[in-house]
């Protein structure tokens, strides 16, 4: 044993997986969306059942419709067959019959040459698109878990763009990713009671749940005028396009692959929206097809931490140390034995922090 760290043939095999949710995945799945309240996911049981039916769909490719698309991704724990977090893909956000919404920060420089006194004002624009992109979100993890050191947010992050580049072709030019902004200590989000709240009459609940089946009311309430952020109060105008405190870590994820903050946000809660093209995401790019091989030995210095997917009666991935030589990747013996694995597998395999 090298520098304290054992060889790669005795590296024991990984505690948790990432697959595609399955129906008997209702109770977890609702339970953890309720508690975290993840954007994309729904909190509720029928909508849950309904999106999960979607996804499995999805996976199979026998929706009629590749643009309706929605694929969930579940972590779970192979000790105790527990869930312990979810991600998903939406394949279009953004169609005629469910446009993408979002407003657009600009600036506005007022001058007056009487009171010599120059304005740079900001101010949010409503914008739709009906040829959306890819959008990527539903991430959370079981809170007790956040710190494991598995890093299964890492794990299910970039389980998303890992499919993607398995499967380019089913999703669009580009990627966005919508971000939880900041709330307040009763848990309520700052902007929509200064702004949405007062134009549409709704609570922030009630319209969140009314946008997953009709917007509708969105371009028929929303001012279709710019709105000078100057007229919000100071602590909403500071939270614009901020995140909160738990989603600094997601953010940092997003922006290691090359997503960017885009100038959007969302038109309810502000949140910001990061996006790129999904050809220039990292993680798509450097993900590849490779041989699986269970290793031998070798030199512990060329071992990278990889995750790797295979789709085999659905999609499988896993956290694994592997020693890469041309298109195999080796990896622990105990990894086949654990996961039923055989040796010259194919899979796809992307580097990860």
């Amino acid at each position: 044993m090298k520098g304290g760290r054992m060889p790669l043939a005795d590296e024991p095999p990984p505690r948790f997986v990432i697959r595609d949710a399955r129906r008997g995945d209702l109770e977890p799945l609702l339970r953890l969306s309720r508690i975290l309240d993840s954007i994309n996911l729904p909190t509720e049981r029928e909508d849950m059942r309904r999106m999960i039916a979607r996804s499995r769909r999805s996976f199979a490719r026998t929706l009629g419709n590749r643009a309706h698309g929605a694929y969930v991704f579940v972590a779970e724990d192979r000790l105790t067959r527990r869930l312990a977090g979810g991600s998903m893909i939406i394949a279009k956000h953004g169609t005629p019959d469910s446009p993408h919404f979002y407003l657009e920060i600009g600036s506005d420089e007022r001058y007056s040459r009487t009171l010599r006194k120059m304005f740079r004002h900001s101010y949010l624009h409503l914008h739709h698109s009906m040829d959306g992109p890819t959008e990527v979100g539903g991430l959370i993890v079981e809170p007790r878990l956040r710190r494991h050191p598995a890093r299964l947010g890492t794990q299910l992050s970039f389980a998303r763009f890992l499919y993607i580049a398995m499967h380019r072709s089913r999703f669009e030019r580009d990627v966005i990713a919508e971000m939880k902004p900041p709330l307040n200590a009763k848990g309520e989000n700052r902007f929509w009671q200064s702004y949405g709240a007062r134009v549409t009459g709704l609570t922030f609940r009630q319209a969140d749940k009314l946008s997953t089946k009709d917007k509708e009311f969105i371009p028929a309430l929303f001012p279709n005028v710019p709105i000078y952020t100057c007229m919000l109060p100071p602590e909403v105008q500071q939270e614009i396009g901020t995140v909160g405190v738990e989603t600094k870590g997601a953010v940092r994820l997003l922006e290691h692959v090359g997503l960017r903050f885009l100038n959007h946000i969302d038109p309810f809660d502000a949140g910001p929206y990061y996006g790129a093209r999904i050809d220039e995401v990292t993680a798509v790019r450097e993900a590849s097809r490779v041989r699986l091989q269970p290793d031998s030995g070798g030199a512990p210095s060329r071992r990278k931490t990889h995750l790797i997917a295979i789709e085999r009666r659905g999609f499988l991935a896993f956290r694994a140390l592997g020693r890469r030589r041309g298109d195999v990747l080796h990896l622990a013996p105990a990894i086949f034995a654990a996961l039923g694995l055989r040796p010259q597998t194919v899979a796809t395999a992307l580097p990860i922090p």
